[in-house]
């Protein structure tokens, strides 16, 4: 089971953090979350906008395919 309620759970699938008024993506640094000893504090976190401060919306997104053809599309082997 994956635990995407926890910031331990979240840190292998590549969380990231949208600014609005930016328009821009940050990964989060969990892995130093989890190296401080703060992997178990559970979600909800509040993320701000290291430009603006404005409050982030936290995403997770699958990892990303390894191997692509040079259009961007996967190719069955």
């Amino acid at each position: 089971m994956i635990d995407l309620g926890s910031i331990a759970g979240l840190y292998e699938h590549e969380p990231r953090a949208y600014c609005l008024r930016c328009d821009r993506w940050a990964m989060l640094p969990l892995g130093e979350l989890v190296s401080q000893g703060k992997g178990s504090l559970r979600l909800p976190i509040i993320v701000r906008c290291q430009q603006c401060g404005e409050r982030g919306r936290l995403q997770v997104r699958p990892p990303m395919p390894r191997w692509t053809n040079s259009n961007g599309w996967m190719e069955a082997r």
